[in-house]
């Protein structure tokens, strides 16, 4: 290898590493594919235990999978047992969550009544643009209908007036998405993925994020007006290595089709990809890092923080601000001393390939 070459290597990687110290935002995590909740859709039939090649392909880009019974061969089996105890037309269709609950499909084409309904439709459209998804799920008071949304909206406000001090800039703010009670039975799979298998007596809020992940979990009525949402919002722009624990940076997902076009989109949206093996190899060693919080956070906050100085030191010592003189001067002796430090390293390193080689030659 010629000295011009290991030269030109050793700055590369020095200018690599000092491009890799960049981080992600839980945002970011959540979009990855390190911890990806698995549905399984069954389907159970009097004989055969087969599950059609077609069907399996149009769940290719969900995190669904088709799985096939018998009725006859597979009897003691749970999801058999509930096809019988429901009384379900055979061939039929089974879909079970990972903590083992189920629910039986209907209807003519199974993957539009499980991937697709008008929520998740949004969702897929709208997640890789914004800040997060704020689903509220109406309860059956009108008054607190009304006194939730408002709630919601101004938290939403309040999380986008904070944006521009967040580790990373999102192009949109929170949104926010309502379900009524006449759209309850078109979002049964959704709400059932969330746990809701009928109207709730009061409004319901869930925080979704990233490729349907669920941030903390549901927030009652009591904790709307409690700012929980607030909370759980302001936790999806922190910085990855805040120290969280890391159920809260991969939150359950809901049943739902992640198509390459989506995908493709996030990619440009973010400026890499998320399921790079490089990308999910620096997110999976950030994530392993020891001593995170495993109680629930009471959230982060970007606000700036204002301190009365009268009332903390008595006197007030001249602050200089933002666009002052000596502010700026110090902002640029700053700034020229990184880049002179940078150079001094870079120079360095040359001096030393440079001695190394030349002993060697000699």
């Amino acid at each position: 290898m010629s000295k011009a070459r290991i030269i030109f290597f050793l700055i590369l990687t020095l200018t690599y590493t000092s491009t890799k110290a960049c981080k992600y935002t839980i945002r970011e995590i959540g979009f990855s594919t390190l911890s990806k909740v698995t549905y399984v859709i069954y389907r159970v039939n009097e004989k055969s235990s087969f599950f059609p090649n077609q069907l399996e392909q149009n769940f290719s880009e969900s995190n669904i999978k088709g799985f096939g019974l018998g009725l006859m061969e597979d009897e003691a089996n749970p999801i058999v047992r509930f096809a019988i105890d429901q009384k379900l037309t055979l061939p039929a269709y089974v879909l079970a969550a990972p903590d083992g609950r189920m629910i039986a499909l209907a209807g003519n084409s199974i993957e539009n009544s499980t991937l697709y309904s008008p929520v998740r439709n949004q969702l897929v459209l709208e997640l890789p643009e914004i800040y997060a998804t704020v689903l509220l799920v109406e309860g059956k008071n009108g008054l607190e209908n009304q006194l939730a949304q408002e709630k919601v909206e101004k938290t939403c406000d309040r999380v986008l007036n904070i944006m521009p001090n967040m580790p990373k800039q999102v192009e949109k703010g929170p949104k926010m998405i309502v379900i009524s009670g006449d759209e309850f039975e078109q979002e049964k799979v959704l709400l059932w993925s969330l746990g809701l298998n009928t109207m709730p007596d009061h409004p319901t809020a869930f925080v979704i994020y990233g490729k349907g992940r669920i941030m903390g979990e549901r927030v009652d009525y009591q904790n709307i007006n409690n700012d929980q949402v607030y909370k759980l919002l302001s936790i999806i722009g922190a910085d990855c290595e805040c120290g969280l624990d890391r159920k809260w940076m991969l939150g359950y997902q809901i049943p739902l089709n992640w198509p390459k076009e989506t995908r493709q989109n996030l990619s440009d949206i973010l400026g890499f990809d998320v399921d790079n093996p490089m990308v999910l190899t620096e997110m999976s060693r950030i994530l392993a890092i020891e001593n995170r919080v495993a109680v629930d956070p009471d959230g982060i906050s970007f606000e700036p923080v204002v301190i009365d100085l009268d009332k903390e030191f008595g006197d007030v010592p001249e602050i200089a601000h933002k666009g002052d003189p000596q502010t700026q001067e110090e902002s640029i002796d700053t700034g020229m001393m990184m880049i002179y430090s940078f150079i001094f390293v870079v120079i360095l390193i040359i001096a030393g390939a440079f001695f190394v080689l030349r002993r060697r030659s000699n």
